[in-house]
């Protein structure tokens, strides 16, 4: 909540610049107040129209390395990112970041050299340390699907440590729609959600299909239920059993299903190991 109050101040005030003065510099803090709030369209469009003033002007093209990045046009934000170097150089931080792109585009071998690099200037740096185990980690497992996941995603997934993180882990999924965590009382613990979408109609229609889905396989020796998929002509609402909560996902009938339950298993077996 503070971080994103200070966002908005940070937005209103490089917007109240540009607005006295059209051809500032500060599009790039703009865009970029845009980007960590997660409108990626608004900070690509203000980025665009400003490095269309400043083609030369470094900070905006690293931004756009970011926005193009999340995006998930990496070859396109290795290209900006060059861009930036040219113009203001190399940093530690724009080689991790080329580290990160080239995690992404599957190039982990070039991505280690980067980040030995760095760790060998910094040895002390946690997120250095974190990606390279990461990278080490996916070389040495041979835990089926787990090549399916880039390195950058499964540590995305050790960086959660509460329910609140997992539900924004899972909202950065591609086809979701809605995420959110509900409690044995149907109440409504943590959500993202698309703004068509209402929380508590969401919640109570989790709860209601737990309850028959409970009714229904008791007695017949099945066990307790997992998961439960719905499929429906627009929607796909996914229900998944987690201590004594689920998490509940809300689908656009074009998700990967697979790639989805994938992830899904991987995060609700770290958070089973971290709130323990």
């Amino acid at each position: 909540m503070r971080l994103t109050a200070q966002l908005d101040e940070r937005i209103s005030k490089c917007e109240e610049i540009l607005s006295r003065n059209s051809e500032s510099l500060v599009f790039a803090a703009l865009s970029d107040a845009y980007r960590k709030k997660g409108d990626l369209a608004k900070a690509f469009h203000i980025c665009s129209r400003g490095l269309k003033l400043y083609p030369d002007y470094g900070p905006g093209h690293l931004v756009m390395a970011k926005i193009n990045m999340e995006r998930g046009m990496y070859s396109e934000a290795e290209k900006e990112l060059a861009l930036a170097i040219q113009a203001d150089g190399k940093t530690r931080g724009t080689e991790f970041l080329l580290a990160q792109i080239l995690i992404k585009k599957g190039q982990t071998k070039e991505a280690k050299k980067i980040l030995e690099k760095l760790k060998a200037t910094d040895p002390e740096n946690q997120t250095v340390g974190e990606l390279l185990e990461a990278i080490k980690k996916e070389a040495d497992s041979d835990k089926s699907g787990y090549d399916v996941m880039s390195v950058q995603e499964r540590w995305h997934i050790e960086k959660v440590v509460d329910l609140k993180d997992g539900v924004h882990y899972l909202k950065s999924l591609p086809g979701v729609l809605a995420a959110l965590v509900v409690d044995k009382d149907g109440l409504v613990v943590e959500s993202w959600l698309n703004p068509s979408f209402k929380k508590e109609l969401l919640g109570a229609i989790a709860t209601s299909i737990i309850r028959c889905v409970k009714e229904g396989v008791l007695g017949t020796g099945f066990g307790e239920y997992e998961h439960v998929l719905i499929e429906s002509e627009n929607l796909e609402f996914w229900v998944m059993k987690f201590k004594q909560q689920a998490f509940v996902l809300c689908c656009a009938p074009e998700a990967n299903l697979g790639a989805l339950k994938i992830r899904v298993s991987e995060l609700l077996e770290h958070l089973s190991r971290n709130l323990e």
